[in-house]
């Protein structure tokens, strides 16, 4: 009896530091959302948590931590979106369409360039150099989605990808005046 009730004590016992530890790492990723949602009008909320929640290091990090997590789902988002231009520009299109995303072609490569200088200017605490290089990942990103604008009946085929790395792009920006703030 004495070992049924140490074994259970046990069981609760670390469920409960568990469930705290989960806990903080929630409160973590919801705090710096809501403080980058606070700052900045650009960041949604829930898409923050969302993308900061769905890599495993962000229930072990701290503010710091997350900008590079921040940094690293960018990254990812800018080398996927790339890729899914190559495979558009492998397609019939519209001559328009074609050249818009030739034009994005370009763009996504510049970008994919500076954000892997930014992940290594964060790892080296120099945020402004982040803060320019964020920038101007979100330009490329708003570039070419506008651009498919400036014709009448061309609708985007970029629009969530450029959305992505927008958002990212933001909630890196919010987190980098956190962190600079600190």
């Amino acid at each position: 009896m004495n070992s049924a009730l140490c074994t259970l004590f046990l069981f609760l016992a670390s469920s409960l530091i568990l469930f705290h530890v989960e806990s903080a790492a929630n409160d973590i990723v919801s705090d710096t959302c809501q403080k980058s949602a606070a700052s900045s009008p650009n960041v949604n909320y829930d898409y923050c948590v969302k993308a900061l929640g769905s890599d495993p290091k962000s229930r072990t990090a701290d503010v710091q931590g997350l900008g590079l997590i921040a940094l690293n789902l960018l990254e990812s988002s800018v080398t996927s979106t790339g890729s899914d231009i190559q495979q558009l520009l492998k397609q019939k299109q519209d001559p328009y369409v074609h050249q818009c995303l030739s034009d994005c072609s370009d763009l996504y490569s510049d970008a994919l360039e500076t954000t892997k200088e930014a992940v290594g200017a964060y790892q080296q605490k120099r945020f402004s150099d982040v803060q320019f290089s964020v920038s101007a990942v979100s330009t490329d990103a708003t570039t070419c989605e506008n651009q498919f604008k400036e014709k009448k009946g061309v609708t985007s085929p970029l629009t969530k990808q450029n959305g992505d790395a927008t958002q990212l792009s933001y909630i890196e920006l919010a987190i980098l005046a956190i962190v600079k703030g600190s």
